[in-house]
This record gives C-alpha cells, structure tokens and sequence, in this order.
C-alpha cells in the first residue's frame, strides 16, 4: 500500500510542477499575437519575414505588449545599424577597393554611426519613436545616395543595406503601432 501512496504522490508532484512551469496555451499565443499586431504593418517587408526575423530573436518570446515588441525591434534595428556602420569601416580597410568609392563609403559608416543614436528606448516614452526611426531611415538614404553618386556597385553593400532596410521595417512598424493603437 506504501508504494501506491509514493506513486499517487509523484504523480501529483509532477502535475502540480508541470501545470506551474508550462505555460498555458492563452500565455503562449501572447507573444505571437503582438508580433503578428506588427508584423501586418510592415512595408516592403513580408508579413512572413517579418515573424521569422522577430520570433527567431529569444526576447521576442518573453514579450507581454506591444510596448515590449517595439523595444526588441529598436534593439535589433540598433544592432543591425551598428553592424553597418562597421561593415563600412572593414570595408575601408580592404586594399581591392577603388580609391574613388572611399570617401562614400567613409561617408556611410560615419551616417551609419549617427542613425544608431537615433534608434533608442526613449522615442517609445517620448512619443517620438517614429520620426526618430525615419531620422536613421533618412542617414541610409543619404549613404545610398552617396554610393549612388560615386559609382560604387559592391554587391556585399547592396546586401547590407537590404538587409538593414528589412529590420528597419520591423522597427518601423513596431513603433507606429505603439504610437497609433487603434489602427
């Protein structure tokens, strides 16, 4: 009888552990949920790689509003900035490069630089999330210009900045929803 009690005990044991460290399946769709809110707002980004590039980030899991997802978003388009401000740098230190492309590609680390201080936490509290997030929209625009301008056709940058573009969408998204709830 001893052994029956011990078994009905672990059981219980096990249950009561599994029910307290599992999450429900309402606390499981949050996260996706708020992704998806944002995910749909995203422009020239599918909606699709917009939850594969959130989801795949481990902070997207823990998130509980939407406020949550526009902070990793800024942390992920802040580091991908920063990324690329030093991909130009390595760039420059290359001996294949064409003298006439350096001063460009100098000019897009240095903007590359300066976009990353306009991707932080404050915006969200401020209100001013949005133009802050267009700010490093515009120093890309001015480093594309400048490729353009100078000739410089290095498909690794092309790839770069498309890949930049892509989480500036998210952020870029994720921020409008914060500001603007109810579209």
């Amino acid at each position: 009888m001893g052994s029956r009690n011990t078994s009905v005990l672990f059981f219980a044991a096990f249950a009561l552990f599994a029910f307290l460290h599992f999450p429900s399946q309402t606390e499981a769709t949050i996260p996706t949920e708020l992704v998806s809110k944002v995910c749909v707002q995203t422009v020239n980004l599918s909606y699709e790689t917009c939850v594969k590039f959130l989801m795949a980030n481990p902070k997207s899991l823990l998130v509980n509003n939407v406020k949550a997802v526009a902070e990793n978003a800024l942390d992920m388009a802040r580091r991908e900035t920063d990324d690329t401000s030093s991909f130009f740098a390595a760039l420059l230190k290359r001996e294949d490069i064409n003298p006439a492309s350096r001063a460009a590609l100098e000019s897009c680390s240095s903007l590359f630089k300066q976009a990353v201080t306009f991707l932080n936490l404050n915006g969200l509290s401020g209100g001013t999330a949005t133009l802050d997030v267009h700010s490093a929209l515009d120093k890309a625009t001015e480093c594309k210009s400048e490729l353009s301008a100078a000739n410089v056709s290095i498909k690794s940058v092309a790839e770069k900045l498309e890949g930049w573009r892509n989480f500036y969408s998210i952020a870029s998204a994720a921020v409008r929803v914060v500001e603007n709830p109810d579209n």
